[in-house]
């Protein structure tokens, strides 16, 4: 019954120092996340393993193969171990439906630690939030605003009226316009005249155009 005791609290001493040496190991190579949950799926036979710190992690989704030293039949040799991954990381989650093309302020979201190790898209960069965004899709409540959703607000949106310059030699025209699509810095977009001539201008701020 002692020495039953005593093999029973050397295997769970093992398993926790295994689960240690994971966590450990997990920490050094995947940078970036608040927090780092994982579950061994695999069926463990024995109790002698220990990671290989010199082998690379491989991930597939919340999937992770574990690279792993186990001593069977008096000697070590290489194996393999399935992780399933809860990846928690602080993203911007939508506190409201933001339709398309609106523009994201502070009171759109909010910041939450959040799994992302299922997700698909790019998750967006945090300073990024900060720059002025607009919505490219609709992006409804509770949604992780990812990079796919969002897109910078150009310097001249469609319908706004701007002025039109013309250079020849030292001579510049200007003339009223409107803009027929949203232009960001040095881009050519179509513009109306207000003589109803449409033409193409290069962006050169968010009030003038030069027409090429």
């Amino acid at each position: 019954m002692i020495l039953l005791l005593v093999i029973m609290i050397f295997v769970s001493a093992s398993a926790q120092n295994f689960s240690s040496e994971v966590e450990k190991y997990l920490n050094q190579k995947l940078n970036g996340y608040d927090k780092i949950e994982f579950s061994i799926i695999n069926d463990l036979k024995h109790n002698n393993y220990a990671v290989d710190f010199s082998r690379e992690l491989k991930i597939n989704g919340n999937i992770a193969y574990l690279p792993v030293r186990v001593f069977d039949r008096n000697k070590w040799n290489n194996s393999i171990l399935t992780l399933q991954l809860n990846l928690y990381k602080l993203v911007p989650v939508a506190t409201r439906e933001i339709k398309r093309k609106e523009k994201i302020d502070e009171k759109s979201f909010i910041l939450q630690s959040v799994n992302v190790s299922s997700l698909k898209s790019r998750i967006i960069d945090l300073s990024v939030v900060q720059k002025s965004l607009r919505a490219k899709t609709l992006i409804r409540q509770g949604e992780i605003i990812t990079q796919e959703l969002v897109e910078e607000v150009p310097a001249i949106e469609s319908g706004s009226k701007v002025i039109a310059e013309c250079i020849k030699g030292s001579v510049v025209i200007s003339t009223e316009a409107i803009a027929r699509q949203d232009g960001r810095m040095n881009e050519v977009i179509d513009v109306l005249t207000s003589s109803n001539e449409l033409l193409k201008a290069k962006v050169i701020n968010s009030q003038k155009v030069l027409i090429e």
